[in-house]
């Protein structure tokens, strides 16, 4: 009896169990439904940011975490879901009580239950966002060369279809660990090489790609090597590619695991050599041959197009021109770019060029290189892009070529006619590169500024100077200890490049370059020059001594009186440089990372000077007064990241004479603050950066400008002046400048930064407003706002009639409206720790944001609207409680001061 009680007892408890909670069910009805809405929008609401997250990501190229795409969906479906029902329960209220009370019973049971259950789902979904809140992306990774390589179309080029195949039958091999491809120069070895590692990609966890070349440098082996070892020693399978290699390369010195122990590990090598395959120990060796008659044909009209085919009496012509490549593709591409645009005599003369042979001094293997690509050389139109072709023959071999090295060396020895500036060189030697790229004698690189020349085409280059009226010493990267030239060869040499070596003094002897027009020594290991070195050549005008570890200059250096360039880069020893004021013909100084006290009066001789950079100069605390002043020439002034007593230098000179006239600047005042903000010189070329000046430097910070309005007056009497000062800036840097108040004090229509892209301020407390209305008017190119920690900024944009008192700003009788504000260029704006900021614009007036992509308020409790009047902001939807609204809404209604905003898609 007691056992059947229990267990009547249990079935009356589980009964009532259920029939409470059906009267839950219905009783709490309105509260599910309530909650499932209120979640449900509060998923809505991180789906939306998170959204923004995955645009900005996806704007920075960022790669997205695994999930988050997934997650975006499932949301979009809940929310979508729970807003149908929602709307179904809606209209079922309305017709429920149309009836009778046991159907309405029923309907608030059964959407009270389906409530209650989506509520667990999207609350769910909900905690599994919080993962993506605070972040939905990981940086990618810099592409490398082989990530930007471009596949080459092998159709009907059986020979290399073919023998990529067979590598890649071979390197599939387990049995297999190296596998060597061989081949005369320009036939293509790299190129198939590149082809391999985008076929194969995928079946390894690490591809390397590394050119050896003529001087093996084991150390930078090792080094691009490391991590793919480790990865090897871990079991992981790996393939290295060893490129362009010219003897026995012992793959343990270098440290590359191989042996039975780390079959793991593929080898491929590329080499001209069969024997030094086999002396590798190669598996396989498989033969790049040239390509076939047909097969170049087919090449040679990628290139030049089809109108060889429609053409008959042109076609006669080129089928010879391609006979004469000998089935080399980078042969068969340099001439066909070079005659592509030319007419039928100039073919026929050049076929009649190509059938005569090579001097016979030139070496077996680059004789049929050697007048084909003389051939390419000699039709490129540009004398500048000769020029440049010739002087990246100076550099190592396979390594890389500096553009901005071409810009001053070219400057330096004047092959640029009627040049208006050093810009204007910039200009001109890209369009030359790029011409050069496109004829197939300089290579592109993963990055922009860097360019290589196949060896071939260097040899070639070689030649070309050679038995011209130049005659090079080039001895680039070839790890040499010592020089020792002799004085019968001297005296012939019209370009020396010893860069990139290892070499520690230079010769005392008597020696004369009488001819010598540019020596370039960098990246050696030079500590002494003698005084009597320069004596013997006094035509030189491009000199590099960057990259060693001079002390002091030698005095036979101020002879050099035709010396238009020169470049002491990172010579950490020097610190006295009076001597260069006799070099009157100097355009170019590079003085960056040296140890330079002072910039002496002497300096102020070099009135053709046209750019002095002074970057990184630690020790530089003193620019003599009416130095700079006097570079009447001046065109680019970098005065970055210099520390001692820097107090001294004359702000008050450099912006009232020297600032408007130059065309690039970057000047930086105060001490170093690298971590706050990232300084992107590729793209910005006119910076001033001013950085924790002391209460010493307070009264040198106003004059920059406060003098404005005198020297205007100065200069143009009691007429209004139609100069505007900071018209050249392009970037704006300020940090912990704890006494700045205004950024000028001058009237506004002297102002303008019409060039201005970047404004960047941190930790001035004293700052209450940035800009007024009527300057920003013209920031018609500003990119990017960041502002932080500026305590007392009240507003970034002032409006009309406004101005400041005892540190607060006010507004003068009346509502002025500003003209329409338009910021064309700006992408993205972040303010942070701004306590007492109010608003972003205090006027009145419509400002437009056509580009902006990216809004950031965090810590500006005291912000209450982004602005009177309208803005305009159309790349970036708002949202608030599910609804739409405008920017002024969400700062008004986020109580935080936190906000985070990014475009849509």
């Amino acid at each position: 009896m007691e056992v059947a009680n229990n267990l009547i007892g249990k079935v009356v408890d589980l009964l009532f169990g259920v029939v409470k909670q059906e009267i839950d069910y219905v009783w709490n009805c309105p509260e599910n439904i309530d909650k499932l809405r209120n979640e449900a929008q509060k998923l809505n609401d991180m789906k939306g940011m998170v959204q923004q997250r995955i645009n900005v990501a996806k704007d920075k190229g960022d790669r997205l975490l695994d999930g988050v795409q997934n997650w975006i969906e499932k949301a979009e479906a809940e929310v979508s879901n729970a807003g149908e029902f929602l709307e179904g329960e809606a209209n079922a209220k309305k017709t429920c009580f149309n009836t009778r009370l046991c159907v309405n019973l029923g309907t608030l049971r059964h959407y009270s239950k389906m409530a209650t259950s989506k509520t667990s789902t999207i609350l769910q979904i909900h905690e599994d966002g919080k993962t993506y809140e605070s972040c939905v992306s990981i940086p990618a990774p810099t592409p490398n060369i082989l990530d930007l390589y471009e596949r080459k179309n092998l159709d009907d080029i059986d020979t290399h279809k073919f023998t990529l195949g067979e590598i890649i039958k071979a390197l599939s091999d387990e049995s297999i660990q190296i596998v060597g491809i061989f081949g005369s120069g320009g036939v293509g070895k790299t190129t198939l090489a590149k082809e391999v590692v985008a076929e194969v990609k995928n079946l390894f966890a690490d591809i390397v790609f590394i050119t050896v070349s003529k001087t093996v440098d084991a150390t930078k082996i090792q080094e691009k090597v490391n991590i793919a070892a480790k990865r090897i020693i871990n079991g992981d399978k790996v393939l290295i590619v060893l490129d362009d290699i010219w003897e026995e390369l012992l793959l343990s010195d270098v440290g590359i695991p191989c042996g039975n122990n780390h079959m793991n590990c593929k080898i491929l090598l590329t080499s001209r050599s069969r024997n030094v395959c086999e002396a590798m120990n190669v598996q396989r060796n498989i033969c790049v041959n040239t390509l076939t008659e047909d097969e170049s044909w087919i090449l040679f009209k990628r290139v030049v197009g089809e109108k060889i085919e429609t053409d008959t009496s042109l076609k006669k012509i080129a089928k010879a021109v391609v006979q004469e490549c000998g089935g080399l593709p980078l042969i068969i591409q340099a001439v066909g770019r070079a005659l592509r645009s030319k007419s039928s005599p100039i073919w026929e003369a050049t076929l009649d060029r190509l059938q005569k042979h090579a001097p016979l001094d030139i070496a077996p293997e680059i004789r049929k290189a050697f007048t084909h690509l003389k051939l390419s050389y000699e039709y490129l139109e540009s004398e500048e892009a000769k020029s440049c072709f010739l002087l990246s023959s100076l550099y190592r071999e396979d390594g890389s070529i500096r553009v901005t090295d071409l810009v001053s060396y070219g400057v330096g020895l004047g092959i640029f006619n009627n040049l208006d500036s050093i810009q204007d060189a910039r200009n001109r030697v890209q369009i030359a590169v790029d011409t050069l790229k496109s004829s197939f004698l300089l290579l592109p690189t993963e990055y922009k500024d860097l360019v290589e020349m196949h060896d071939v085409v260097r040899d070639v280059a070689l030649l070309i100077a050679s038995k011209g009226k130049d005659n090079f010493l080039v001895n680039s990267g070839k790890r040499l200890r010592e020089w020792k030239p002799t004085k019968n060869t001297s005296e012939s040499y019209t370009k020396i490049s010893l860069m990139y070596n290892k070499i520690s003094e230079l010769p005392d002897q008597d020696l004369q370059f009488p001819l010598l027009d540019t020596f370039i020594i960098r990246d050696n290991e030079i500590s002494f020059v003698s005084d009597e070195f320069f004596r013997g050549m006094k035509e030189v005008k491009v000199l590099d001594l960057s990259y060693n570890n001079l002390c002091f200059l030698p005095q036979s250096m101020k002879l050099l009186k035709k010396l238009r360039m020169l470049d002491l880069t990172a010579n950490n020893g020097i610190n006295e440089i009076s001597l260069l004021g006799e070099l009157k013909d100097l355009e170019i100084l590079m003085l960056g990372f040296t140890g330079i006290e002072q910039i002496p009066e002497e300096i102020g001789q070099l009135t053709s000077l046209r750019m002095l950079n002074l970057e990184w100069c630690d020790s530089l605390s003193c620019i003599t007064p009416g130095v700079i002043s006097r570079l009447t020439c001046l065109e680019e002034l970098y005065i970055l990241h210099c520390g001692g007593d820097i107090a001294e230098l004359s702000l008050v000179e450099l912006s009232t004479a020297e600032l408007e006239t130059l065309s690039g600047f970057y000047i930086q005042i105060g001490d170093r603050s690298d971590s706050v903000f990232s300084i992107q010189k590729s793209h910005i070329r006119r910076l001033l950066y001013i950085a924790r000046v002391g209460n010493v430097f307070t009264d040198s910070v106003k004059k920059l400008v406060q003098t404005m309005e005198q020297d205007a007056m100065q200069i143009f009497g009691e007429r209004e002046t139609k100069e505007k000062f900071f018209a050249q800036m392009e970037e704006i840097i300020l940090v912990d400048l704890q006494c700045l108040e205004l950024l000028w004090d001058c009237p506004h229509q002297y102002i303008s930064f019409g060039n201005l892209q970047i404004i960047k301020i941190k930790g001035c407390p004293s700052l209450v407003s940035l800009i007024p209305v009527d300057v920003a008017q013209g920031l018609v190119n500003l990119s990017e706002i960041e502002i932080q920690d500026c305590d007392n900024l009240v507003v970034v944009i002032s409006g009309s009639g406004e101005h400041k008192n005892d540190g607060e700003i006010e507004q003068t009788e009346g509502t002025e409206i500003d003209a329409e504000i338009v910021f064309s260029c700006l992408t993205s704006i972040s303010l942070s720790g701004l306590s007492g900021l109010e608003s972003f614009y205090s006027g009145h007036s419509t400002i437009k944001y056509p580009s902006l992509k990216f809004i950031k308020v965090e810590g500006c409790v005291s912000m209450t609207r982004w602005g009177h009047g309208v803005h305009v902001i159309p790349n970036i939807k708002f949202h608030d409680q599910g609804r739409d609204c405008s920017i002024n809404d969400i700062i008004a209604n986020e109580a935080s001061g936190e906000i985070e905003f990014g475009s849509l898609k």
